[in-house]
């Protein structure tokens, strides 16, 4: 028999298995250290980073990033959402092991000049399917 403490603590709670800080560097106002985000929430802010990265903008780790700004500069055809695709599926095969990619769909939106992206992909250790939206939009 299970009591009402069995059904609260430690055995009820998801255990931590990747962690990392967020991207605002917030407080968490509890105990004063910095916030962190942990499992699939870590893994979507990894992925939503490194799409957003350009190749050369981490220092000492020129490898890291995509080619996505440069491919939103061009005319928004089917050729440049298919390079869209390419780019991105290449960044996230290459430098995010802990995913396992599905599917990759880009559609355009002709009306607000912008592109979105939407990510399917599992999680190894959970084989938990997630899905990242994105709105990727050219900054002049």
């Amino acid at each position: 028999m299970s009591t009402r403490s069995d059904q609260i603590t430690q055995l009820k709670k998801m255990p931590e298995v990747y962690s990392d800080f967020t991207t605002a560097f917030s407080v968490n106002p509890f105990n004063g250290s910095l916030a962190k985000v942990s499992n699939d929430k870590s893994i979507t802010q990894s992925l939503r980073n490194l799409i957003l990265t350009n190749y050369g903008e981490r220092l000492f780790q020129p490898d890291i990033g995509s080619n996505v700004n440069r491919v939103l500069f061009e005319p928004n055809d089917m050729i440049a959402q298919e390079d869209l695709q390419y780019h991105i599926t290449q960044t996230i095969t290459q430098n995010e092991p802990r995913v396992n990619l599905m599917q990759v769909l880009v559609s355009p939106n002709v009306l607000q000049d912008s592109v979105a992206v939407n990510i399917v992909y599992s999680i190894i250790n959970t084989q938990q399917v997630q899905n990242l939206s994105l709105i990727l939009k050219r900054v002049r």
